[in-house]
């Protein structure tokens, strides 16, 4: 007898994500991890083997349905790759046997390449905590301490919910928050594009509790700090001061409503800087930090939970059949204008076990042609790792950023992936 196989609805936050999904570009984020030794690529494929058993909503493919996407249970062999050098190449799914997902390595080097319709940072830093759990345990080390997903416990259905669903209030249309999605044209950051796929990362590894004290000293946290030190480089490298800086931040609502769910429950934000009314980095300070006190608050991301779901349930969108919703985005996108400068998220502490073996972990954002530069970071231990993506050969933004770092007395060690010294169009 044929077995059932189990399937999953994609949360209110990811149900967009297929649809915009083309032959070239597809909504995905990359997790890198350094250690200390070279990777043994068998004992990876069976420390992915091992852990996925405790993530059913990641051992899936991607089916079509009537009116959206879902995920069904995906009981085909797992594949992992020798990374070729191209930074978030779409996952082909046909190599990964349908898997969303595509774990790589190279050298010292493990990296996963996750599709957002599955999860969001959160999420994917718990499933590859998990994979390099395993794979710390299979190369002789022993971990102590940290957080890693308790592979003894049976599977919640707290882990498989979506939270939208459990949090989101009835809400009027009137009442939707659509501003974030409203505003002047943001500031847009151009350059000469490279040829071919991939694309350039540069990353800073700076000391996290030195940057903590410096953010002190401008009365502000970290991520307001990092923020408004993106504003700088943005706006000084601007040539037209005429549109504002329009940064989006990823939201993680699990801070203000319990959650352990692995699906997405994150939304944006959307901070500001006009370039006119700030003369002084310690005026970009204060502007970054008064927005995101504002939108910070547990009202505030009440109602982009609310926002997010009530949008969806729509009838034009809760019943319109797949290929008409395909074809009215697709459609939507030939008018689509930019809304936002650059998006930055920070993933916060990975909480990663000791005697791991593992050196750091680098967090890669992925970029878009009206957004060629975004910036993303997580911390290990000590070690904050800020890492831009870029689509430009330019690398200016990121000269500005770290060297006003550096400039406020912390030290930065840069590296990248020199994409720039390749052709360009």
């Amino acid at each position: 007898m044929k077995k059932t196989l189990q399937w999953f609805k994609l949360d209110y936050a990811a149900s967009f994500y297929p649809v915009l999904t083309t032959r070239n570009t597809q909504s995905i984020f990359r997790l890198s991890a350094l250690l200390d030794e070279k990777v043994e690529p068998e004992k990876l494929r069976q420390a992915l083997c091992e852990a996925i058993v405790r993530f059913p909503l990641f051992k899936v493919r991607q089916r079509t349905g009537v009116f959206w996407y879902y995920f069904e249970e995906n009981e085909e062999p797992f594949n992992i790759f020798e990374d070729d050098g191209i930074l978030l190449r779409r996952i082909d799914t046909k190599k990964t046997n349908g898997y969303q997902f595509r774990l790589c390595y190279f050298g010292k080097k493990i990296a996963l390449d996750i599709f957002h319709g599955l999860t969001d940072g959160v999420g994917a830093l718990v499933f590859f905590k998990a994979i390099l759990y395993k794979y710390a345990l299979l190369t002789g080390h022993k971990p102590v301490g940290g957080k890693v997903i308790n592979f003894d416990e049976e599977i919640t259905p707290e882990e498989l919910e979506d939270s939208f669903s459990r949090y989101a209030l009835k809400t009027k249309l009137k009442d939707l928050g659509l501003d974030r999605f409203t505003g002047k044209s943001p500031m847009i950051t151009k350059g000469h594009h490279f040829v071919g796929a991939g694309y350039g990362t540069i990353t800073g590894e700076i000391s996290a509790s030195q940057l903590k004290e410096t953010a002190k000293k401008y009365g502000c946290t970290l991520t307001q700090y990092l923020c408004a030190v993106l504003s700088y480089a943005f706006i000084t490298r601007s040539k037209k001061k005429n549109k504002p800086f329009v940064l989006m931040l990823p939201v993680n609502f699990r801070v203000q409503f319990p959650s352990k769910s692995l699906k997405n429950f994150v939304s944006f934000v959307k901070i500001t800087v006009n370039p006119k009314e700030v003369e002084t980095f310690e005026d970009m300070v204060q502007k970054v930090k008064e927005q995101m006190e504002k939108v910070m608050t547990k009202q505030e991301m009440q109602n982009l939970i609310n926002t997010t779901v009530k949008g969806q349930s729509l009838p034009l969108f809760k019943f319109l059949v797949l290929p008409l919703k395909y074809l009215f985005i697709r459609i939507g996108k030939i008018f689509y204008k930019a809304r936002h400068t650059v998006i930055f998220s920070n993933l916060g502490v990975t909480d990663l076990p000791e005697n791991m073996g593992v050196d750091k972990i680098i967090f890669n954002l992925n970029v878009s042609k009206n957004n060629p530069v975004n910036c993303a970071a997580v911390t290990t231990g000590d070690k904050l790792m800020v890492t831009f993506t870029r689509t430009i050969v330019e690398t200016e933004i990121e000269r500005l950023f770290f060297t006003k770092i550096a400039s406020d007395g912390v030290k930065v060690s840069v590296m990248s992936n020199f994409r720039e010294e390749q052709n360009v169009l």
